[in-house]
């Protein structure tokens, strides 16, 4: 079955997850939620986007996220990206970390953008086995869970640096001077009356795999793409596989030259071939930007890492041993 089709443009509002693979854990510990943390402060600023929740499980992660720009598709790849290679490099590992390709859909604004955050932010106790006790037990993990950013929303702890609450906390109301405190309090009452009764699962609303939210607001995001486009939303496009990722051509550019990771992504010496290669591969085929890619390989300038690629293509014209081995990587 084909995958729905990405719909970008800018200030698309999406809800974003993405699962480890096998359903393995992709958080082992405290240092690797910092590090995710920390990289996708780094990402907000570096592809001009807004975070205005998230959480982190175990094993998968959500985000409610606004891009600035029509460039959800290489934010994406650049976090998923530094945190699988970091993450193996780590935890001495190899292989994918995430399963597939994330999954994202566009998001309507009032109930529902507060009732999916509710639902991104009650994951930590949603479940059989972390969902068990009364709801005062429930409400006390909520609380306590310190990888989400519920505990801002809830007047609980600081803010994250990077986390946008006022288009969340807009939609509830606020009359005194402290205006943002009340709004932060009936909030939290909104999302914690979810462990008193069962709410609805917002993703049982998407249509065409893609969209929550109004009838309106549907056809206004079908109109945006065109008649052209419309019967990909529904279900007709294909889409690329996640064989042809960034950490997939990084993976095997690695193993083809018996190069250890941490070194495949160490700065390079300049006539290295293996990461020259890589480098071409990245920039031809995964999509990445010159800079993206100079912030994989030791955070080197793109300029060296245009002289690079083109290196590369200079010997492809005249060395069949080196475009047999493209060839090999590429498929």
């Amino acid at each position: 079955m084909a995958r729905a089709l990405r719909i970008e443009f800018e200030g698309a509002l999406y809800h974003i997850c993405a699962r480890g693979n096998k359903r393995e854990r992709i958080f082992t510990g405290e240092k690797d939620y910092l590090l995710f943390l920390q990289l996708l402060g780094q990402s907000v600023e570096r592809f001009a986007t807004e975070v205005h929740a998230y959480v982190l499980m175990p094993n998968h992660f959500h985000l409610l996220a606004r891009t600035r720009r029509a460039n959800l598709s290489r934010w994406m790849h650049w976090l998923l990206v530094a945190y699988s290679v970091s993450f193996n490099l780590r935890h001495r590992s190899s292989g994918h970390l995430f399963q597939g390709r994330y999954k994202s859909f566009l998001v309507d604004g009032g109930e529902y953008l507060v009732g999916l955050s509710r639902y991104i932010h009650l994951n930590p106790v949603r479940g059989r086995v972390i969902g068990a006790g009364d709801p005062k037990e429930r409400r006390e993990r909520l609380r306590a869970y310190r990888w989400s950013s519920y505990r801002g929303y809830a007047a609980l702890a600081k803010p994250g640096d990077f986390v946008s609450e006022e288009l969340v906390l807009g939609e509830f109301d606020g009359r005194s001077r402290a205006k943002v405190r009340e709004q932060k309090l009936g909030y939290r009452r909104f999302v914690e009356e979810g462990l008193l009764r069962e709410i609805e699962n917002p993703f049982e609303a998407v249509q065409w795999q893609m969209v929550l939210g109004t009838e309106s607001f549907a056809q206004k995001i079908k109109d945006k793409l065109g008649r052209d486009r419309a019967r990909e939303v529904s279900g007709v496009g294909a889409a690329r596989s996640d064989a042809t990722g960034p950490e997939a051509f990084v993976m095997r550019v690695a193993k083809h030259y018996q190069m250890p990771l941490e070194q495949m992504l160490a700065k390079p010496p300049y006539a290295s071939e293996a990461h020259n290669v890589a480098m071409w591969l990245l920039w031809q085929k995964a999509g990445l930007t010159l800079r993206e890619i100079g912030t994989l390989f030791g955070q080197i300038d793109y300029v060296a890492v245009s002289q690079r690629i083109r290196r590369v293509e200079q010997r492809l014209t005249k060395e069949r041993k080196l475009r047999q081995t493209c060839q090999i990587l590429n498929v």
